[in-house]
C-alpha cells in the first residue's frame, strides 16, 4: 500500500513536518505490522461518518490487544487543525495508530491526501478484477499486516484490471481494499461477517438495502458459481459503489452493471450528498 506524500501530518496532536513524521527501524509496527489504520472522506469540509471509522478502529484495536494512546474524542479534535493546515476541502484522511514500542506509549498520525480518482468507466461499463490466494490476518481487524492485499493488487495490474478479490478455500472473501457484494435471484449476498473486514461503507449499503426491501444473506461466495451471479459490486470509502463486471475475465451476468447494483449506488450517492449537505454550513 502506498500513499502520496503530505506535507503536513498531525503527530500525537501536534501539527508536523513529513520529515518530522518518523517511526524508529526497530518499532513494532515494522517488523509485527502492530497497529491498525484508517481511511476516511472529507467533502466540502465534512467529515463522512468519522463516529464509525473511529469506532472500528477501536474495535481493531481490541481485537490487536492494543490499547489506543489516545482517545476518539481526541483524535477528532485534532482533525479540524489538520485540515485547516492542509488547506484540502475534500480529500482522504489516512489515520494511522502504532502500538506501544517498549516502555513508550502508541503513536497517532494522520495526515490528508488528495481524493484517488477512478475512471469514470468503471462507474459506466463496470471494473474487472482477478482473484488471488490468500485471506486477510485476522479479517476482522483493519491492521497494517496487508501484505496479502498488496500482492493481490499487484497481481490485478499486471493483468490489467482494477481490483484482486482474496479467496481462499475456494471461497472469495473480499477486495485487496474493498468488500465484495453479489447479487443472485434478487437477493444481496455477502460473506460471513466474520471472515472479512467490515467496511463503513459497506454497512451504508446494508442499511439501504434493508430500506429498500432488498434481501440481504450472508454466505460464502463459491469461486465456482460466478457464472451463476446477476451481479456484483465493490465498496470502500473511496469507491462507494463500483459496479463489478468480470472476474479473471469472466463476465458477470450479461457483463454490465447491474440494476440493483445502478439502484443502490443512486441510494449511496443520495444519501452521501444529504449527509454532507446537512453538515455543510450556510452561507451568511
Amino acid at each position: 500500500m502506498s500513499f502520496p506524500q503530505a506535507e503536513i501530518v498531525c503527530h500525537n496532536g501536534r501539527l508536523v513536518t513529513a520529515a518530522q513524521a518518523q517511526v524508529p527501524v526497530f518499532h513494532p509496527a515494522l517488523y509485527g505490522a502492530y497497529g491498525i489504520y484508517e481511511s476516511i472522506q472529507v467533502a466540502s469540509g465534512v467529515i463522512f461518518h468519522l463516529e464509525e471509522h473511529l469506532a472500528r478502529l477501536a474495535g481493531s484495536a481490541a481485537i490487536l490487544e492494543m490499547t489506543l494512546p489516545h482517545d476518539r474524542a481526541q483524535i477528532a479534535s485534532w482533525i479540524p487543525a489538520l485540515l485547516a493546515a492542509s488547506q484540502l476541502q475534500s480529500c482522504l484522511l489516512r489515520l494511522f495508530v502504532l502500538g506501544a514500542n517498549g516502555g513508550a506509549e502508541g503513536d497517532s498520525f494522520i495526515w490528508a491526501q488528495s481524493l484517488p480518482i477512478y475512471q469514470a468507466q468503471f462507474y459506466s461499463e463496470g471494473a474487472g478484477a482477478v482473484t488471488f490466494e490468500g485471506e486477510r490476518a485476522l479479517p476482522q481487524a483493519k491492521s497494517l499486516n496487508t501484505l496479502v492485499n498488496f500482492l493481490a493488487r499487484r497481481q490485478a495490474q499486471r493483468q490489467g484490471e482494477h481490483e484482486g478479490l482474496l479467496q481462499s478455500r475456494g471461497t472469495i472473501k473480499e477486495g485487496s481494499s474493498s468488500n465484495l457484494f453479489v447479487v443472485r435471484d434478487g437477493r444481496l449476498l455477502t460473506p460471513p461477517p466474520e471472515e472479512v473486514l467490515a467496511g463503513v461503507t459497506a454497512d451504508i449499503v446494508l442499511a439501504l438495502a434493508a430500506r429498500e426491501g432488498i434481501e440481504v444473506v450472508a454466505a460464502p461466495l463459491a469461486e465456482s458459481e460466478i457464472c451463476a451471479w446477476d451481479e456484483a459490486f465493490l465498496t470502500s470509502t473511496s469507491r462507494h459503489i463500483m459496479p463489478l463486471v468480470r472476474i479473471n475475465g469472466q463476465p458477470i451476468g450479461d457483463g454490465r452493471p447491474g440494476p440493483i447494483t445502478q439502484h443502490l449506488s443512486r441510494c449511496f450517492e443520495g444519501n452521501f450528498q444529504a449527509a454532507i449537505a446537512a453538515q455543510t454550513p450556510a452561507d451568511g
